[in-house]
């Protein structure tokens, strides 16, 4: 993403390549198509490498090279537009972001401002990423990842190249053309196995992401004398680089194992258009029929103003798109004037901050940029601070709308009671009630992701009446046995039969007597609603002839939309709390096979908790107590909810049973809650 320098021959088929590049980008974010359109930033990592290369082995070969001189060219062309898309980022957040949002803008700025922010996101994603983390759409600095890569690679790349200059050797085109290359290639290997064991760390981080821009270093590295001369081989080429370019954007998707080989076409695409619209020394070569269109004004333009539409894009889609609900169609028009608005925003920045400060009208010294990077990343890491210190000034907002963010995050950590399936035959399951033993009942609440949300319900009734119990739930798998759903875009997952013969053999080996099973069932209704009741049927009596009591925890509405965000909305900006509100008919139709099931004769008890969030004045259920969500999303419920719903729905049904048998049993041993 970086300019180029007056210090070597303007190629405006270069700005046409930015040109892809961004609206690629661009296109892809705001869901106007091109749902490859991520690959623009594997092309900007090439042509930010060739550019670099370029100017850094021309003043190397010349004995001008100054590491003071290319940081102050970093300085100029990077920091002055970033540093105001950030203050202005942080100006709307604190308009429209709620307390929690605004304190994680708060850690992304400062993770930008240490150059880090690759390896913030990268964590971030670990450890609140997944099923119930945070979204891309609710953290608007989150694009500044591939900035932090550029700007690692090139504290290092600098370094080396001064280094190796040392060697005579190393100053020829073909040696240090063939390291370069070696280099690419091992790095590319890195990232074809990273795709697979580590694929967030492949994303996110500069080892497997610096082959990209070695692309770039490669290729001006090599000698002018292998510029290809015919006509029509280079007009094959640059064409085959189009193609790299632009297939990739149509055909690939955010399923895509990326940034492994599938990294090849564009980044390849890119060098091959570079490499055949180029001149040699003498002046011969003639740019290619590709290379003129890319050169075409319009553009030619837009390339120019990449870096700065880059910069934009993203946080104007962010907060265009904040309080829309979630799981709602977002009309065309929305996306197109969001895109609109970045764009001005760009030409703006490009027009009034880039050109300035990187033609010296601004700042004009070298001091005065050093100084000047220096305070502002003073100030954007002050400004990071308070945020995080002050957890992101609820007091801007109304108290209820807060109360309504603290929602989103009122839930369990999922990682000890979503075990693999090796880790569930080997038995590391999370326990519930009280310490185990021998003479107790045991309980069992098995599911996918519906069955957490009543985690805090469950072990709250186990400690009462001194029941152990385990917890074993993976999301998108239900408790069923040889069952297979395809589960709309989540796919097949056909992990389910191992996982859930893993958990009856647990079952059997524990001598465990109450199971409860809980799960999403509409969406495995949805998928196939004859296999659900045939799959739930044959479970309840294997369970049932195992010796076990089944109970079956029927689902709640489900609201298609983010609750808690829905809720904020209404008090911030006032609106209707009822319309998107789900009908009763609705949730009926959705779970039809389990109402059905439960009036059957199977040996299993069904719990229903929809009943208690009936609203006594329309024709929906609730979806708030006191004005404050009861689900953390759109679907599961808060902590306060499940005790405030379930425990006592758990207690009406089943309290008495599992103290009856627990009684049976013999007394308790060691009635201590178990972590």
């Amino acid at each position: 993403m970086s300019s180029v320098s007056h210090k070597i021959a303007y190629r405006p088929d270069i700005d046409g390549l930015r040109a892809i590049a961004v609206l690629g980008v661009v296109f892809f974010h705001a869901g106007l198509s091109f749902p490859g359109g991520y690959v623009g930033v594997d092309v900007f990592f090439v042509i930010s490498g060739f550019l670099i290369t370029s100017l850094l082995l021309k003043e190397l070969r010349q004995g001008t090279f100054s590491l003071l001189n290319f940081w102050e060219r970093r300085i100029r062309r990077i920091l002055p537009a970033l540093i105001v898309m950030v203050l202005v980022t942080l100006l709307v957040g604190g308009l429209l972001l709620l307390p929690g949002d605004y304190e994680r803008l708060g850690k992304s700025v400062i993770a930008q401002a240490l150059l880090a922010a690759n390896l913030y996101f990268w964590r971030d994603d670990t450890n609140q990423g997944g099923y119930f983390g945070p979204t891309s759409e609710e953290r608007p600095l989150l694009h500044t990842w591939s900035l932090s890569v550029e700007e690692q690679f090139y504290l290092f790349f600098p370094l080396m190249l001064v280094f190796l200059f040392r060697f005579e050797r190393f100053r020829k085109s073909r040696t240090l053309s063939l390291m370069l290359f070696t280099g690419l290639l091992a790095g590319l290997a890195l990232a074809v196995c990273g795709v697979k064991f580590r694929p967030g760390a492949t994303f996110y981080l500069l080892p497997t992401r610096a082959w990209e821009l070695l692309c770039g270093a490669w290729i001006a590295s090599l000698s002018s004398a292998s510029i290809p001369q015919n006509r029509l081989l280079r007009e094959g080429v640059s064409w085959l680089g189009i193609a790299g370019l632009l297939l990739p954007c149509w055909l690939y998707t955010k399923e895509t194992p990326f940034p492994g080989l599938a990294a090849l076409p564009p980044c390849f695409g890119t060098c091959l258009l570079i490499w055949s619209n180029a001149r040699h020394e003498d002046g011969l070569g003639r740019v290619t029929s590709a290379g003129r269109l890319l050169a075409m004004r319009p553009v030619v333009f837009i390339g120019m103003i990449s870096y700065s539409l880059y910069l934009w894009h993203w946080p104007v889609l962010v907060f265009g798109n904040y309080w829309w609900p979630q799981n709602w169609t977002k009309p065309w028009y929305l996306s197109v004037g969001l895109g609109l608005v970045a764009g001005l925003m760009s030409v703006l920045s490009w027009r009034y901050v880039e050109t300035p400060f990187r033609r010296r009208i601004i700042m004009t010294t070298r001091p005065g940029a050093f100084r000047f990077a220096a305070a502002c990343t003073l100030l954007i890491l002050l400004c990071g601070i308070v945020l995080i210190e002050f957890r992101g000034l609820p007091a801007r907002l109304p108290g209820s709308a807060a109360k309504n963010e603290e929602a989103k995050l009122d839930r369990l950590d999922t990682d000890d009671m979503s075990p693999g399936i090796e880790a569930v035959r080997q038995g590391h399951l999370m326990s519930l009630g009280v310490r185990e033993s021998a003479a107790t009942s045991k309980v069992l609440l098995w599911g996918d992701s519906h069955a957490r949300h009543a985690v805090p319900a469950m072990d709250a009734l186990c400690c009462e009446t001194g029941i152990s119990g385990w917890v074993v739930t993976h999301s998108l798998t239900p408790p069923l046995l040889n069952a297979v759903f395809q589960l709309g875009e989540y796919g097949l997952n056909e992990q389910t039969p191992d996982f859930s013969a893993a958990v009856l053999e647990q079952i059997k080996r524990r001598g465990i007597t109450h199971v409860v099973l809980a799960a999403s069932w509409a969406a495995y209704q949805t998928s196939d609603s004859q296999l659900l009741k045939k799959a739930l049927s044959a479970t309840i009596h294997t369970l049932h002839e195992a010796g076990c009591r089944v109970w079956v925890l029927q689902d709640v509405p489900n609201v298609g939309l983010n609750v808690p965000m829905a809720m904020a909305r209404s008090v911030i900006f006032g609106g209707d709390t009822v319309s998107w509100r789900t009908l009763i008919s609705a949730h009926h139709r959705a779970n039809l096979v389990l109402y059905e099931m439960a009036e059957g004769d199977l040996p299993a008890r069904f719990i229903d908790p929809a009943p208690l969030l009936l609203d006594s004045h329309s024709d929906r259920y609730r979806a708030d107590i006191d004005g404050v969500s009861i689900y953390f999303d759109g679907n599961h419920l808060t902590k306060r909810a499940s005790l405030a719903l379930l425990l006592p729905l758990f207690r009406a049904a089943m309290s008495d049973e599992l103290a009856a048998a627990q009684r049976a049993t013999g007394p308790l041993n060691g009635a201590v809650r178990a972590k």
